[in-house]
């Protein structure tokens, strides 16, 4: 006989997971967000194994110090913020390892195309979160990054999720609850990826529009201020313990505002791009929609999602536009300014920073990318519905012809772009793996290839310093085992040299070829102390 209790708690779980289904639109988002899933767990299973890149190796290695309690070095980079570092060393800690973080990736890529849906819906109508919903689905660079152990793609689903909270906390008023998770959420955000710490102006300039300075006086916002500085104050004090002052490090390290602090204390300034390639993001909007290279630096370039975003911008935007004048009083105006904020502050933001493009760096702004692209459907909507009766069949023919005009070839796009990339690097964790095996724990590794072979081998890895002086006092102070040059980083020229005009010091141990061409040689000491 079942147990009531049980019963009742099946029903009650029932209701938490589907009680937000309410009609057809909820049914197809459903349907959408299960085959999203479904493409995503397909993608995980085909490069679980791929080697990871430089970023990856640098937080996943120091998740594995931290996991696996290796005696090995700190590199930690303590301008980034620390979550994914120890998120990730909670797989290793308890046997999942890589595999589990790559899995965790497919959860939370899956989990930016719920947060969108509900976000769109909320601001919008259900039918712009279900086309959006699709774009997302599909989009070439979800999809890429949903098999690379970085950050973006959970930073993006705690920020998308936090906006979530705000919309519903802050503009629509149903509970102070929401605020305050916006908080919290909004700290994972930036704990996860400093980058989106650039939204912060975005939200103050949205309270000013909803409330001017009364904004001040909200004493929910300063309870979700509060929430927000306590879940970020070890980040702050890392920070601060490593480069001084943390907000005018940031201002001089990422925008290159040296005279705040008149020298930076470290002596580092990020790649700041500065007013000359503020556009370069924008110029960039076809290829990150749908993977036109024809289009990866023009914006003249009519690709089909590219066309329809133009006809969409002007379409989307012509109440703000219109009517910018009442941008203080109208709902409706303000929710548009925001989108239009939201994906031009990060779009110039980034074009300032950025010392070379990165598409995943956009991944905030597509949901809205999409929604502009998508809109003008609505006109075909009612012009299908008005000339044909078509209304229970309609929004089933406008998905029809986005998949099979618009998002085909972009799942055709990042599919090849997996294929392509998903053994490079291979021979760096193929070097670093037999380095583990051919050595031991206090021996040290020589190699440009830093976080990726500490990640693999296990052992304490040194960059080559950038001249031969230096490169031969790091010999003499670290007595390394192993140098390890290959054509995967920009060596010092001199480098490729040094083995064979120091070949009684250094012998060959293991070569690697592509193409009968070597591309990575361990070279092993015999001179060593």
């Amino acid at each position: 006989m079942e147990n009531p209790d049980i019963g009742k708690r099946e029903e009650k779980v029932r209701g938490v997971l589907f009680n937000w289904i309410t009609d057809n639109y909820d049914k197809t988002f459903l349907m959408i967000l299960t085959a999203a899933f479904l493409i995503r767990l397909w993608i995980f299973f085909k490069t679980m194994n791929q080697p990871i890149w430089w970023d990856a190796g640098d937080y996943l290695s120091t998740a594995k110090r931290f996991g696996l309690g290796l005696d090995i070095r700190d590199t930690w980079y303590y301008r980034r913020g620390f979550f994914w570092p120890f998120f990730s060393a909670i797989f290793f800690k308890i046997g999942l390892g890589e595999v589990g973080l790559r899995l965790s990736e497919v959860l939370f890529s899956t989990g930016i195309i719920a947060a969108s849906y509900f976000l769109i819906k909320d601001m919008f109508n259900k039918k712009l979160a279900l086309l959006t919903s699709l774009g997302l689905s599909l989009s070439w660079i979800f999809l890429f990054f949903t098999a690379r152990p970085l950050t973006s793609i959970p930073a993006t689903f705690f920020l998308l999720t936090s906006l979530l909270f705000f919309w519903k906390g802050y503009v629509l008023k149903k509970g102070n609850k929401f605020i305050y998770l916006f908080g919290a959420f909004f700290a994972l955000a930036i704990l996860t990826r400093m980058q989106y710490l650039m939204f912060v102006p975005v939200f103050l300039i949205f309270f000013f529009v909803k409330e001017k300075f009364r904004f001040i006086r909200n004493k929910q916002l300063w309870i979700t201020l509060g929430i927000f500085g306590l879940i970020i104050t070890p980040q702050v004090i890392l920070h601060a313990q490593h480069y001084g002052n943390p907000l005018i490090d940031l201002l001089t390290y990422h925008l290159g505002i040296e005279q705040l602090s008149g020298v930076s204390e470290t002596g580092e300034v990020a790649g700041v791009g500065g007013f000359k390639t503020i556009f370069v993001y924008i110029k960039n909007i076809p290829y990150i929609l749908d993977g036109n290279q024809a289009g990866y630096s023009s914006l003249f370039v009519l690709s089909p999602i590219y066309f329809l975003f133009i006809i969409g911008f002007f379409y989307f935007f012509i109440d703000l536009f219109l009517g910018f004048d009442k941008i203080f009083k109208d709902e409706i105006v303000q929710k548009k300014f925001f989108v239009f904020l939201w994906v031009a502050f990060a779009l110039m933001f980034l074009g300032y920073i950025a010392p070379h493009l990165e598409q995943r760096y956009m991944m905030q702004t597509l949901p809205f990318l999409f929604l502009i692209a998508f809109s003008p459907f609505v006109i075909l909507e009612s012009f299908l519905i008005k000339k044909y009766k078509l209304k229970e069949f309609t929004i089933i023919l406008i998905i029809l012809i986005i998949l099979s005009l618009l998002l085909i070839p972009n799942i055709k796009f990042g599919n090849s772009l997996i294929e392509v990339k998903k053994t490079s690097y291979l021979e760096v964790k193929q070097a670093g793996v037999w380095l583990k095996e051919n050595s031991n724990p206090e021996d040290i590794i020589m190699s440009d290839s830093q976080p990726q072979v500490q990640y693999y081998s296990e052992r304490d890895t040194y960059t080559f310093s950038r001249n031969l002086s230096d490169f031969e006092q790091q010999i003499q102070e670290l007595n390394p085992r192993f140098l390890m040059i290959s054509i995967f980083e920009p060596y010092p020229q001199w480098t490729y040299n040094y083995p064979q005009e120091n070949a009684d010091k250094w012998i060959p141990a293991k070569v690697y070829e592509k193409d009968n061409q070597p591309v990575l040689i361990i070279y092993e000491s015999n001179i060593r102390q």
